[in-house]
């Protein structure tokens, strides 16, 4: 139960790491703005702190994005299968916020956004893909203790 618990508190973390870009919803105008939209991505390109922070803000948002969503896709693979799903999945979201932001003022939708979204939600996934390398690089040993202190080993599918 507890684990159902946890995987549905992730859901909806993800849900909200991937609806808070679309605040404040009062900036809706219900008329598109095709031409405000910024197709090729860093078109605009430039060395300031406001920019640098957008940038560095996306890409970090969706890192978060990216581990988590790698984790509950988990799959027991040492393929790129799962990342490429993250990134799939990624794609599909940040085109979803930057389409909303045709209809709302004070927004620029950016194909720099989504380069950089999914640029952070892969690397999310592959730092996701790191630490589980990691955690079980080394062989896990399953045992039960009995009362009296003696231990029986299991065999192990990882090791």
């Amino acid at each position: 139960m507890a684990l159902k618990r946890r995987r549905g508190l992730l859901w909806l973390l993800l849900v909200v790491l991937a609806l808070i870009p679309l605040f404040p919803l009062t900036n809706f105008v219900g008329h598109p703005r095709w031409g405000e939209i910024r197709w090729i991505p860093f078109q605009d390109f430039s060395l300031t702190k406001n920019f640098l922070i957008d940038i560095i803000g996306n890409i970090g948002w969706f890192i978060v994005f990216g581990y988590f969503l790698h984790y509950l896709l988990a799959e027991d693979s040492s393929s790129m299968r799962p990342i490429a799903k993250v990134v799939l999945i990624t794609v599909c979201i940040s085109l979803s916020i930057e389409f909303f932001q045709i209809f709302c003022r004070h927004r620029t939708p950016s194909m720099t956004d989504v380069l950089c979204n999914t640029v952070g939600a892969g690397l999310g996934a592959y730092f996701f893909e790191l630490s589980r390398s990691r955690v079980f690089s080394e062989p896990v040993h399953i045992a039960e203790v009995k009362e009296d202190g003696s231990k029986t080993l299991f065999p192990n599918s990882r090791s």
